[in-house]
């Protein structure tokens, strides 16, 4: 065996432990998929975790601290705040707002459809019951307030103000 062949040898086995090494270190914690890191897996970033009062160290990704019927991952993927049952202060839970199936509300915006009523405050269904006190399931049917119906036949829509 010459020199020559040695040195390459030698300097395969280094190749070889130093890419087992970045990949053990790589390993150890996860990276989300904004790039941030993610310490306990559980689907949310540490940065995320640590600005709303988590543990980034313990997999809390189904806890609901403020019982809005959104988990911490629930809120995490849609901008909300884990210790705010309505973070945008509409009448709404942040829960409600995103499980009712309406395109008419967003738990960030408390008025969405930007009509100068809140969320909350409108009556979708036209039952004569505000959405933040409605309690059926059906709370998107009837809502036109969008003025584009073309069907002729306008539902009106009415407004809970108090």
């Amino acid at each position: 065996m010459t020199l020559f062949t040695t040195v390459r040898r030698v300097t395969a086995v280094v190749a070889s432990v130093g890419a087992a090494a970045l990949l053990t270190l790589s390993s150890q914690s996860a990276t989300h998929a904004s790039g941030s890191r993610d310490s306990d897996h559980d689907g949310m970033p540490n940065r995320w975790e640590i600005r709303h009062h988590l543990d980034p160290h313990k997999a809390n990704a189904r806890g609901n601290p403020d019982h809005d019927g959104l988990s911490n991952l629930g809120e995490f993927r849609h901008g909300t705040r884990p210790h705010d049952a309505d973070t945008d202060g509409d009448g709404e839970d942040d829960g409600a707002e995103v499980h009712d199936g309406c395109t008419s509300t967003d738990p960030t915006d408390a008025d969405t459809d930007n009509d100068g009523v809140e969320d909350g405050q409108e009556d979708t269904d036209g039952d004569g019951i505000d959405n933040a006190d409605d309690d059926s399931e059906d709370n998107c049917q009837g809502d036109d307030d969008s003025g584009d119906d073309t069907s002729g036949d306008r539902t009106p829509v009415t407004y809970v103000v108090r």
